[in-house]
């Protein structure tokens, strides 16, 4: 039994412990909080970059071949699918609500999808207007 005592008096066995249990709480916070943020500033990178590639498509809708039209409004409808999923794995409501607030993501997605769905037949105005909403919703600055 002694020994043990003197196993936890122990220089060597305390740094051990200590590094041991700092790389546990950094790897902690890696995978809970900092990898999810990531996630999230990746998606609303990746929407941002389809908005202004789509631009002239969501701008003017119905002028290209259904199968094209298809194609991109598959990738606006699944970036809308991404947005909600990537949200929903970060972990802690704080972290959530720093980002941004349910409603605003729940309303960004919802937009996304009306602008799949106004790639066949839709309003050009609205369209416009979902663009410029989506980017006030998640902060996506004009460049």
């Amino acid at each position: 039994m002694n020994w043990l005592v003197n196993l936890f008096q122990s220089v060597v066995f305390q740094t051990v412990i200590s590094g041991v249990l700092v790389f546990v709480l950094s790897q902690y916070i890696l995978k809970f909080i900092i990898e999810p943020l990531q996630e999230y500033k990746k998606i609303i990178a990746k929407i941002d970059n389809k908005l202004k590639f789509y631009a002239n498509i969501i701008s003017n809708p119905g002028i290209l071949p259904r199968d094209v039209i298809l194609e991109y409004s598959d990738e606006i409808r699944s970036l809308s699918c991404e947005l909600e999923q990537i949200y929903k794995q970060i972990p802690f409501a704080f972290l959530r609500r720093l980002i941004k607030s349910q409603q605003l993501i729940s309303d960004s997605a919802s937009r996304l999808i009306r602008l799949s769905n106004s790639l066949y037949q839709g309003d050009a105005l609205r369209n416009d207007e979902d663009i410029r909403k989506i980017r006030e919703n998640l902060n996506i600055p004009e460049l």
